[in-house]
């Protein structure tokens, strides 16, 4: 009488081992198989001793149980709120560049976009340091007439 053979599929591929190796994998299989049940599934919990019977919900549930229940869920991110005013203050922002003329633009723009410090911005001016900041300040004071 021939010996029977024993298979494993990994990756969709069979892989032939012993009587022991199938045998524990197919347990572990199972016990697993039995815990994730558990943890999906409640169940009724019997107190003899006080007449009571209880029901235990499952650790694992659906979102539309849970929102039948009314569960409120955290947002991740933003709220609406928050991307509101930061889209009104990014409209508010476009429409108040807008009105520089293209110097100041181009001041700001390598000021604040591309992070230059006042003294390279002087120096590609031909122009002090305290030139430029008190050209900057004079844009900002600009622009902060539009948020107020």
């Amino acid at each position: 009488m021939s010996e029977k053979n024993f298979y494993l599929y990994i990756d969709g591929l069979a892989v032939q081992v012993s009587k022991e190796v199938y045998r524990e994998y197919k347990r572990a299989e199972d016990k697993e198989r039995y815990f994730m049940k558990r943890l999906k599934t409640g169940r009724f919990v019997v107190d003899e001793k006080n007449q009571t019977v209880t029901y235990v919900p499952g650790r694992e549930t659906s979102y539309e149980r849970l929102l039948e229940e009314d569960w409120a869920f955290a947002a991740h991110g933003e709220s609406m709120d928050d991307i509101m005013v930061k889209a009104h203050l990014i409209e508010t922002l476009e429409m108040a560049l807008q009105t520089l003329t293209d110097e100041e633009l181009d001041l700001i723009r390598k000021i604040f976009y591309l992070e230059k410090s006042e003294r390279e911005v002087s120096a590609a001016y031909h122009l002090t340091q305290t030139a430029i900041h008190k050209r900057k300040k004079k844009i900002l004071k600009k622009l902060k007439k539009f948020f107020e």
